[in-house]
C-alpha cells in the first residue's frame, strides 16, 4: 500500500495550535460530508450529465476536503488498491487512446479516477477515532429509512416513489435508477445493517432486515438474489468455522451445493421457467420466468463482445464503449457489458484483466485479514461483525459476473472499509486510537520510546 506523508508533525499539543484547530475542523467538515454521501447513496435521480446523480456532489465535496485535510493531519497517508487502481486507469487510458471513442474512454476514466479518489479519502477518514462507526451507522440506519420508504410507497401505490420504469415493466427501482443497482444496493444494506449492528435494538433491527429484503425482492432481480445468498453462505461458513473448525464450515459450504445439484438432476432448470413464464404471477414471470430468456440474452452478448475484442485484442476498445460499438457495427443486441470480467477484457485487452485480478488478489487478501483478526481489535472494535462488511464485497464480487459493478460507489466504500478493518491502528497517532464506543484514547510517548498502545 502506497503512503506519503502530508502536512505539518504535531507535537504533543498541536491540537491547540491554529493549524492543529484547522485540522479538527476540517475532520470534522470531511466526516460529516462522509455521513451525508452514506445516507444518500441510493439517490441517483434525476440523472445529470454523464450519468452522474445527486449524490456526486457529496463525493466530490468529501474527496476536495479530505486533500485539504490531508494537508493539515501531519501522519502517515495510506492509498489502498494502489497498484490495482493504476493498472486499471493505464489499462484504459491505453486502449482509449488506441480505440474508435476516445470521448467516450475519457469520460468514463474520468469517473474511475473520482471513484479511486473517493475510496482513498474515505480509507484515510476511516482510520481516525470513530469515525468508521460513524459511516458504518450512517449508511445502516439510512438504508432501513430508505426500504422503508419505498415499501410504503408500494403499498401506498405511489408511483414516483417506487421508481417504476417503462423499460423495466412492474420491477421497483427507488431513486436507484436501474434494477441491478438497486439490488445491489439492497444486498450491501442487509449486510451493513448486520456488521454495525444498527439499529441497536434487536426488534427494530430485525425490522430493518425485513424491510431491505422486501425491497430486495421488489426489484425481482434474480442476481441480487443471488448475491445475497452468497454472502449469507460466507458468514454461514465464518461462524461455523470459528465454533467448529474448518471442516464443519467446508460442510456447510458443500450442502448448499449439494442440494441445488440434486435438485437440478431431479427436475431440470428450463422446467422450473416455464411453469413460471406460464403462472401469471408477475413475481414469478419477472424473476424464474425471465431468468432463461435473460441467460439467453446474456449469452448473445459475450458472443458479440468476444467479436469485438477480435478487432482489438492487444489493447481492447476503451472502457464504457461495448454498447456504442455494438450499435454502430450493427449488431443485433446491442447492449453494455453487463460483466466485469468480460468488459475488463474487451474494453481493456490483457493488461485489463490483470488489473482486474490485481484488484480482486488485493481485496481477498484484506478480507481474510479481516476474518482471522480477533473480535473486538484493533478497528474492529468499532464494527461488532466485520465479516459482515467481508460478505457485502463476496456478493459484489459474484454480481460482477453479471453486472458491471465496478463502476457501482458503494463497492469502493466497502473496499476502503474492508482496508481500513485488515490494518492495525498507529501506535505513534498524536490524535488517539479508537475505542468500542468510538472516543479517541490519547496514547502518550515515553521518553526515547514509542507510544504503548492505549
Amino acid at each position: 500500500m502506497a503512503t506519503v506523508t502530508a502536512g505539518f508533525t504535531p507535537g504533543r499539543t498541536s491540537l491547540t495550535s491554529p493549524v492543529g484547530a484547522r485540522h479538527e475542523t476540517l475532520l470534522r467538515t470531511v466526516t460529516f460530508i462522509a455521513c451525508a454521501a452514506m445516507v444518500f447513496q441510493p439517490i441517483l435521480r434525476p440523472a445529470g450529465p454523464g450519468n452522474s446523480s445527486p449524490v456526486d456532489l457529496l463525493t466530490v465535496a468529501m474527496v476536495l476536503v479530505s486533500f485539504l485535510w490531508a494537508a493539515t493531519c501531519g501522519r502517515r497517508l495510506g492509498a489502498p488498491y494502489s497498484l490495482a487502481g493504476a493498472l486499471l486507469l493505464l489499462s484504459g487510458a491505453v486502449a482509449g487512446l488506441a480505440g474508435p471513442l476516445p470521448g467516450t474512454s475519457l469520460v468514463n476514466l474520468t469517473k474511475e479516477s473520482l471513484l479511486l479518489a473517493w475510496c482513498v479519502a474515505l480509507y484515510n477518514i476511516a482510520r481516525r477515532p470513530g469515525v468508521l462507526r460513524l459511516l458504518t451507522a450512517a449508511f445502516a440506519y439510512a438504508s432501513v429509512v430508505w426500504a422503508s420508504v419505498l415499501v410504503g410507497a408500494t403499498l401506498a401505490h405511489i408511483t414516483a416513489v417506487e421508481g417504476i420504469s417503462p423499460t423495466e415493466g412492474d420491477r421497483k427501482l427507488f431513486t436507484l435508477g436501474d434494477p441491478n443497482y438497486a439490488a445491489t444496493y439492497w444486498v450491501v444494506s442487509l449486510f451493513m445493517v448486520y456488521a454495525a449492528q444498527r439499529p441497536r435494538a434487536r426488534a427494530l433491527r430485525w425490522y430493518g432486515y425485513t424491510m431491505l429484503l422486501w425491497a430486495l425482492l421488489l426489484t425481482q432481480s434474480n442476481g441480487g438474489v443471488l448475491a445475497l445468498c452468497a454472502g449469507l453462505v460466507l458468514l454461514a461458513a465464518y461462524t461455523i468455522c470459528r465454533k467448529a473448525g474448518p471442516v464443519a464450515a467446508a460442510a456447510i459450504v458443500l450442502a448448499p451445493a449439494l442440494v441445488i445439484g440434486t435438485a437440478l438432476t431431479t427436475t431440470p432448470l428450463t422446467h422450473v421457467q416455464d411453469r413460471a413464464l406460464l403462472s401469471q404471477q408477475t413475481e414469478l414471470v419477472n424473476t424464474l420466468g425471465r431468468s432463461g430468456a435473460s441467460t439467453e440474452q446474456r449469452g448473445v452478448l459475450v458472443r458479440e463482445s468476444l467479436q469485438l475484442y477480435d478487432r482489438q485484442w492487444l489493447t481492447g476498445s476503451g472502457p464504457g464503449t461495448t454498447k456504442q460499438l455494438l450499435q454502430d457495427r450493427d449488431f443485433p443486441y446491442a447492449k453494455e457489458a453487463h460483466d466485469d470480467y468480460l468488459a475488463a477484457l474487451v474494453e481493456r485487452g490483457p493488461l485489463g484483466v490483470v488489473a482486474l485480478l490485481t484488484l480482486l488478489m488485493s481485496a481477498a487478501w484484506r478480507s481474510s485479514r479481516v476474518l482471522r483478526a480477533p473480535p473486538g481489535t484493533g478497528f474492529a472494535a468499532q464494527v461488532p461483525r466485520p465479516a459482515g462488511l467481508v460478505a457485502a464485497l463476496l456478493g459484489l464480487a459474484v454480481a460482477g459476473a453479471y453486472y458491471e459493478v465496478l463502476h457501482f460507489r458503494f463497492l469502493w466504500m466497502l473496499l476502503a472499509m474492508v482496508a481500513v478493518l485488515a490494518t492495525e491502528p498507529d501506535p505513534d497517532d498524536p490524535y488517539g486510537r479508537p475505542t468500542a464506543e468510538g472516543r479517541a484514547v490519547t496514547v502518550p510517548s515515553p521518553a526515547g520510546g514509542r507510544g504503548d498502545p492505549a
